[in-house]
């Protein structure tokens, strides 16, 4: 695991005030040898899943399962109103695991809670020096069992904590992408949306690189200020933040890649600067279970935060523009909330905004295309053109891909067909 820290300093003028913008980059490598994985799928089987999307599921869940090795572990948990498991928890076999999951069918309401502790519990059972976790897939609501959101998510931060992640994907327009968001982040693990059928493989194949090449675990970033002139501290991405009790702040950012490294930007508010120069602000530990191919091992790196504070702009280019992505991912939630409010113009002034602090950037495909989809569904917004169940899903989606700078995914889950150089 390596760290860095890069800052991008403007001079406010205000009472010598200094705006010190800080990017801390995180990357891993996955071992050469990978390491055990102890799985649990969680099937949603109600009666809303009757049908294709039901059928795409299955079809997704045992190309997952098949791509397990006889080292691994493997659990099939499906359930509607009942929790039934149909594979394991066993070493992992392809076949057989496909043959279960084939034998599924639709049922009744949605025991939500039920489905995630059962998983849980088989990866609890047995588990490995490597990744171990919890896959959960549904259409809906949680009606039966524990039903409250708050709870939900504290069980799966609670699992967290004994080493098993949660990873939750929501399939159509009638889950609650709250519940599901608020799970994967406490959890640990990932939150997919699939709007689309023809989306539900591409996304477990995402899931799967992303098990693969897993590099470490429990990833946090906690802050400590050393100068009193530090008025503040912004942390522009939405992951889970807590104060500790010796004041400094810590945020858990989930899993890392070796396929792709993590970010997280921050804003550091200064006043009253009247000696100017070097000046240390703070310090950043990032802190991680790293996986090797002889288990796991925690692993702590701490680095100074120093600026320079000398009445100048000292502007990097790196950082200005991750953070303005993060901004950006934030306004889509503004946004929607906005717009279930009832403010389409609001939402609309609001995703401008965003594309229009994104635009010097836009020479980037990457950039070039979120742009346009911030534009398009802005006038989308003008229009009312609102669909409350599905855009807000969508926006909530593509917000926490950029925040988790997951480029193929929003790629993926793309309305509009990102635009790509010609190559002749």
């Amino acid at each position: 695991m390596q760290s860095n820290v890069k800052l991008s300093t403007r001079f406010l003028t205000a009472q010598g005030a200094h705006q010190v913008r800080m990017l801390v980059s995180v990357t891993g490598e996955a071992p050469g040898t990978r390491p055990p994985i102890n799985l649990a799928l969680v099937l949603d089987r109600s009666g809303s899943m009757s049908g294709p999307q039901l059928e795409e599921a299955k079809r997704a869940a045992a190309r997952f399962a098949g791509f397990l090795g006889a080292d691994d572990r493997l659990a099939v948990v499906v359930f509607d109103d009942r929790v039934q498991t149909i594979f394991g928890p066993e070493p992992a076999d392809g076949e057989a695991a496909r043959l279960a999951i084939q034998q599924v069918h639709s049922g009744n309401t949605t025991n939500l809670s039920g489905g995630w502790l059962e998983g849980r519990a088989h990866v609890e059972s047995g588990l490995v020096d490597g990744t171990n976790r919890v896959v959960l897939l549904t259409d809906g609501q949680a009606n039966v069992g524990i039903t409250e959101p708050g709870r939900l998510a504290g069980l799966a931060g609670g699992a967290q904590s004994e080493r098993v992640s949660t990873t939750c994907i929501g399939f159509g327009p009638r889950f609650n992408e709250d519940l599901l968001r608020a799970m994967s982040d406490a959890g640990g693990g990932n939150f997919w949306y699939i709007e689309s059928e023809d989306q539900m493989s591409p996304v477990f194949d995402e899931e799967i690189e992303g098990l693969v090449s897993l590099a470490a675990q429990n990833l946090k970033v906690t802050v400590r200020l050393a100068d009193p002139r530090v008025q503040g501290v912004t942390f522009v991405q939405d992951y889970p933040l807590q104060r500790a009790a010796d004041g400094s702040w810590v945020t858990s950012v989930g899993d890392l890649y070796g396929s792709a490294g993590r970010a997280l930007g921050l804003v550091f508010h200064v006043e009253n600067v009247t000696e100017l120069g070097q000046v240390q602000l703070g310090e950043v530990e990032v802190s991680a279970d790293v996986v090797t191919a002889e288990g796991v091992e925690h692993r702590v790196l701490t680095m100074p935060v120093i600026a320079n504070l000398d009445a100048e702009d000292h502007v990097e280019p790196e950082v200005e523009q991750t953070l303005v992505k993060f901004e950006a991912a934030k306004a889509r939630r503004e946004a929607v909330d906005r717009a279930d409010g009832g403010d389409f113009d609001g939402a609309a002034a609001t995703l401008r905004q965003a594309a229009a602090q994104l635009m010097p950037y836009a020479t980037a495909p990457d950039v070039k295309d979120e742009v346009d989809d911030l534009e398009a569904e802005a006038t989308r917004m003008e229009r009312r053109d609102y669909h409350r169940e599905l855009d807000r899903k969508y926006h909530m989606a593509r917000g926490m891909a950029a925040r988790d700078m997951k480029a193929m995914y929003m790629e993926k889950i793309a309305r509009r067909k990102p635009r790509r150089p010609r190559m002749d």
